[in-house]
Order: C-alpha cells, then structure tokens, then sequence
C-alpha cells in the first residue's frame, strides 16, 4: 500500500468507527494495512473499511465497510492510533479468504527483520500468532492458517522472499534457514544471505534489480558474491521471471545443491 492510500484508510477508518459506535475496532486487512504490512496483490485491491462488532450487534451498513462478528481469542490493542483487533487476529480472520502463500507472506509481514533507523520490535511475536491459531479450532480458515503458521519465519525482508521460500518448501525442499548472518574474523557480521542452507553452503537469494545502473551497489554485489565463493558457499539468485515461471529452473538447481554437497 502506498503512503497516500494509507492517508485515504487512516480517514475511511475514522469515519467506519464513528458509525459503528463504542465497540468498533478495525479489523482485517484495514488493520494489517495500517499496520504497514505489505498485502497480496489482490487484497491491495479491496478499498473496504473492515471493521469488527461484538456478535448480536448491528452495525453500519455502507457500501465501504464490512462488518465481522467473529469470536474473539486475544485482547484488542491500538494500530495507528486506531482501536483494533489484536493484529493476530486480524491474520486469523484472513484464513477464511486467503491462499496458503498469501498467509504465509502476511504473516512473514508481521514478523519482518527490525531495521535501523527504527529498529521496530515484531508487530506479531510467533508465539502469539501460535497462540492464536490453537485456540481457535473451529474458525473459518483454520486449517489454512495452521499450516501457514508452521512455515511462516521471522526476520525476514521482503514479500518476494517470502514467495521464494514458500515455492522451495512447497517443491519439497527442506526449510531454509533466513537472513542467515556471514560473520568476519572478529565475529561482526559482515553479509545476511536471505536464505540457506547451512550444511550444504548454498544460498538463495532474491534480485528486485532495484539497483540497476547504481554502479557501486553493483560492485558491492559482485565483491559479496566473491566472498562467499571464498568461504565456500554457492548462490543462487532468483528474479522476477523465475516466480512467474513458478522457479521450476531454481528448484531443479536448488535439489542438485543439495543432493551434491550433501
């Protein structure tokens, strides 16, 4: 979501509660997109105000807003200043429309790598968002969100990492390691491979290309890979292409990787 639809959500929201009166509390993807969690392209597209009331209540009926009565599990908390359903449970509520990839790369969402200069905790702790899948066995979705539960990992970076893992682990790879630090020779960490494979030193990685044409970044790109090459380690970097081709050409060097330096 871009910073000026967030503006545009931030006042909708604001509008969506003062209808729903005192117990409202944003919910869904209104909360996980306040949050600043990335969303899947097809919910990006979804200009709803989704917001929760206690069951038995009525709440606003206006083209914009989607009222959910669902049980609750944790205790609400504030998301942009707003009041909210606890951001576990907005994830939870999605199970019930969302694919496995998309639960696995919000939830990657929630639990991103803190970055200076802010350095922010994780919006949603794995614990918490385990916590949240057990106690609800008989919600709409669960099933969905167990199984993404199992595979989400902290500290990650991007969405596309996350697309990437979820394509290895679902072609039956075993469960790279992520944003794994490659240390130097007093123990600071120097390099963060995206993922890997720590016994067999092999690495995947995503290239956006953001880059293109920023002649340092290349050359700091080309020294890291040499780096690595020196300790040992092969890495393979996925792009754009290899996802819409669903990284069949990744897997099958991935697999040989493996198999060989295993």
């Amino acid at each position: 979501m871009k910073p000026a639809d967030a503006v545009g959500l931030d006042m909708r929201a604001r509008a969506a509660l003062l209808v729903g009166g005192e117990t409202a509390r944003l919910c869904e993807i209104s909360s996980l997109a306040l949050a600043g969690v990335e969303l899947p392209a097809g919910f990006e597209e979804d200009s709803r105000v989704h917001v929760h009331l206690p069951v038995g209540t009525c709440g606003p009926r206006h083209m914009g807003v989607r009222v959910h009565h669902t049980a609750l599990q944790l205790p609400a908390q504030t998301v942009g200043g707003l009041p909210s359903l606890h951001l576990a449970e907005c994830w939870l509520q999605l199970a019930a429309r969302a694919s496995l990839l998309d639960l696995v790369v919000v939830g990657d969402g929630l639990m991103r790598r803190p970055r200076p200069p802010d350095n922010k905790p994780f919006l949603v702790s794995p614990a918490e968002l385990a916590a949240a899948v057990q106690a609800s066995p008989r919600r709409p979705g669960v099933r969905v969100a167990r199984e993404a539960a199992m595979m989400i990992r902290s500290g990650t970076d991007s969405p596309m990492e996350s697309v990437t893992r979820f394509r290895l682990v679902k072609a039956g790879l075993p469960q790279p390691s992520v944003n794994y630090p490659i240390l130097d020779d007093t123990g600071w960490p120097i390099f963060f491979l995206d993922m890997a494979y720590l016994a067999q030193l092999v690495a995947v990685e995503y290239d956006g290309r953001v880059h293109v044409g920023d002649v340092r970044r290349m050359e700091r790109d080309a020294y890291r890979r040499r780096r690595l090459e020196d300790l040992g380690w092969r890495l393979i970097t996925v792009t754009a292409a290899d996802l819409a081709d669903n990284m069949a050409g990744v897997i099958a060097s991935v697999r040989h990787e493996l198999d060989i330096r295993g």
